[in-house]
């Protein structure tokens, strides 16, 4: 009788204790995560953005920043699949990363501040239904002059060419934007790959590429600031920054046509925290921290709501906030597919 009871003992111990490990495995499982990993930009995402959300939400943002495409590419399609939780690229990337796994459709359920974007920026070539990124800042490349060393009337591309400017220019570090401009100096649209228009597009550089005192994707605006160029071929928000800090720099619409792209946020496919990837999106889609993201970095912002927080300084801004007479010149980056390596051919050789 003991021995029987004995057995059933152990038995029912062995079930407490299978029954134990069992809800604590459930228990490890159904833990919330308490971090996201996000690529980004350099000088695009404030810091405090990061730190506020991090405060209301208890979630640990973890950055990796990148100042150029070819860096961009270089760590997410090197890197484990489950490394990023968000992706900021351009949409000009999306079939690349389709095709790869690397980015996943948005489940827009999720993001209760979605409707801050109209369906006009939500929607793109390369993203026709919008399934596939949201709209974070755009980014527009304007002529930045300083007008105490610059006495000259410039007005476009091909004004930067005088011989006079040599070694005194800033460029951003992005292929697909400064051929692409070189290809509206020449006549061509931003989006021609023949080999006519890159042949066009090469002269240009080449003949420019005396004036290039550096290419630089992080801070071109610093450049400008402390003295050592002149001039900038840079981003909007780069230019406004630097004529804040010395109203003697202005900034210039290219009379040939205005590069223009929007950079979005994308969900990794293979992310280990997609929960707080779409609480961070939703958190920066939210129209008063939308708004405080463009008073430090005054790309044109998207965001209907933000619109509502920000003052005269940005609102009448033409750098800032670029007018609709201005946005005329824009033209939009399209898919160009394998036609990319020719692109990256007439940079490569450009920057030799």
């Amino acid at each position: 009788m003991k021995k029987k009871n004995g057995k059933k003992l152990l038995a029912m111990l062995m079930l407490l204790v299978i029954g134990c490990s069992v809800l604590t495995g459930c228990g490890s499982s159904a833990k919330a995560s308490k971090e996201v990993n996000i690529i980004c930009w350099t000088e695009y995402i404030p810091q405090e953005t990061f730190d506020n959300f991090e405060a209301e939400t208890g979630i640990k943002v973890n950055v990796t920043y990148y100042s150029s495409i070819d860096e961009m590419l270089a760590k997410v399609t090197t890197s484990a699949k489950d490394t990023y939780d968000v992706i900021m690229c351009g949409t000009s990337y999306y079939n690349a990363f389709l095709k790869d796994g690397i980015i996943d459709e948005i489940d827009k359920t999720k993001l209760k501040n979605i409707g801050n974007i109209s369906d006009d920026f939500l929607k793109s070539e390369y993203d026709p239904e919008g399934k596939y990124g949201i709209p974070y800042m755009g980014a527009n490349a304007v002529i930045a002059v300083n007008t105490d060393v610059i006495k000259d009337d410039i007005t476009g591309y091909q004004d930067l060419l005088n011989p006079k400017y040599k070694d005194s220019i800033v460029v951003i570090d992005d292929a697909r934007a400064v051929v692409g401009m070189a290809s509206m100096a020449q006549g061509y649209d931003i989006n021609d790959t023949s080999d006519e228009a890159l042949a066009a597009a090469s002269d240009y550089l080449e003949a420019l590429k005396p004036n290039i005192h550096a290419f630089n994707g992080d801070s071109p605006k610093t450049l400008l600031i402390n003295g050592e160029c002149s001039i900038g071929l840079i981003y909007g928000a780069e230019c406004a920054l630097a004529m804040d800090a010395n109203p003697s720099i202005i900034g210039i619409y290219p009379k040939e046509g205005v590069y223009f792209g929007f950079d979005e946020l994308s969900i990794a496919k293979e992310g280990k925290n997609k929960d707080n990837a779409y609480k961070l999106i939703d958190y920066i889609l939210d129209g008063k921290n939308s708004a405080y993201i463009s008073t430090v970095f005054p790309y044109f912002n998207p965001n209907s709501a933000a619109l509502e927080y920000l003052d005269e300084s940005y609102l009448n801004n033409p750098i800032k906030n670029m007018p609709l007479e201005e946005r005329s010149k824009i033209q939009y980056l399209k898919d160009i597919g394998d036609d990319m390596t020719k692109v990256v051919d007439v940079w490569n050789k450009i920057k030799e």
